[in-house]
Formats: C-alpha cells, structure tokens, sequence
C-alpha cells in the first residue's frame, strides 16, 4: 500500500481549546513514535508513563505496563510499537485517547481530520507541525489548574507558574501564549529522537 499522510488534530482536554496542534505524520509512523511526538510538541518533560486508547483496546510501550492491569470482559491491551497508524482502519473523525502521567491523567484527544496521499520524494518532511496554539502544559499539573493559570495570564498578563521541560532551575515564567510553529518544527525531530531514547533504551 503506498504510504499517505495522515493528519490530526491534537488537543489538550479540558482547556478550552486553548492548547492544541494540528500535525502531519507518515502513514508507517508507529503509535509509539505518534506519542513521542505529543510529548514532544506539548513541551512535556516525557518523564511519566502513556498509553492510548483507540476502540476498544488500550495500548501501552511494553508488557510489564499492563499485566498487572484489571481487565473487563471487552477491554484489550496491546504494544504501541507494533501498530503503525496507517495499519489501525481509521477513518476522519476518529479520535485516539492519549493519557500521559497516569497518576496525573493529562489527556490529548488526537482527532483524524485527512488522509492524503504522500507526495513522492516528500517523506522526509514528516513528522511536521502544521498549525497550533498555546505553548504546551506544565508537568504534574491537572488540566483545571492549568486553565485556571491560562485565565490568570489572560486578566494579569502572568501566570505565577515558572516550568521549563528542560529542567534546569533557573526557568522563566510560563505563558501559554509564547508558541511558535516554526520554532517547534526546527527542534521537533531531534526531541523525538531524545524521548524515544528514554523510554525505549532507559536502564534503571
């Protein structure tokens, strides 16, 4: 089968819309890597567990993650790394549940807006950001705490949060407001390769 792009629209839940990309990836892009590039544009740290739901099955990076898992009659687990989306029957208007920081429970609803056919010689450019809004979410931070600081920003110009996925201690001040596109596409693939490497090759 030739190869399509597939194209999502990528919200923060519970955030009014405030938080959101619209992104571009290759058929043959596993959900592992689909997720990797969530973390990646949405400014996370990518330090906690994810999984994504999709029908009835919920898929997980590896086995250990789920096993232990209560499970009803109907619910089925499975590897993200084993399914590319271009193999899961989708069709526009389907929605893939991402749940990243399951303690925290941040969800990405990853919508399906398009399916078009790759231009020859063009697969290189993707994964690629083609729109979006609000600079990304804070770690460790529920979706009703970060509207709450989104609507202060919004009234006082400030959030009063100061968060850098980089980690280092001394971070400015978070603003919801400061994304750029560009700036996202130019970093974006090297931050995947980095989140793919720690999750995928993390040695305790």
């Amino acid at each position: 089968m030739a190869v399509q792009i597939y194209t999502f629209k990528i919200t923060y839940a519970d955030c009014d819309n405030r938080i959101w990309r619209t992104v571009a990836v290759s058929s043959n892009y596993t959900l592992a890597n689909l997720g990797y590039m969530v973390l990646a544009t949405f400014d996370t740290m990518a330090y906690h567990l994810f999984n994504m739901k999709y029908k009835d099955t919920t898929y997980f990076l590896t086995e250990e993650d789920f096993e232990d898992l209560p499970c009803e009659e109907n619910e089925k687990f499975d590897l993200l790394g084993l399914y590319k989306v271009g193999n899961l029957g989708m069709n526009v208007g389907d929605i893939i549940e991402m749940t990243y920081d399951l303690g925290c429970c941040q969800v990405f609803d990853i919508e399906l807006i398009e399916i078009s056919d790759m231009p020859r010689g063009h697969g290189r450019a993707y994964p690629k950001i083609l729109d979006g809004a609000g600079r990304g979410i804070v770690d460790d931070m529920p979706a009703f705490e970060l509207i709450e600081a989104i609507r202060k920003t919004d009234t006082d110009g400030h959030s009063g949060i100061y968060y850098s996925s980089d980690g280092f201690d001394d971070v400015p001040e978070w603003d919801y407001r400061n994304y750029r596109v560009d700036w996202d596409n130019a970093l974006l693939k090297g931050i995947i390769d980095r989140i793919c490497d720690g999750y995928e090759n993390y040695e305790e």
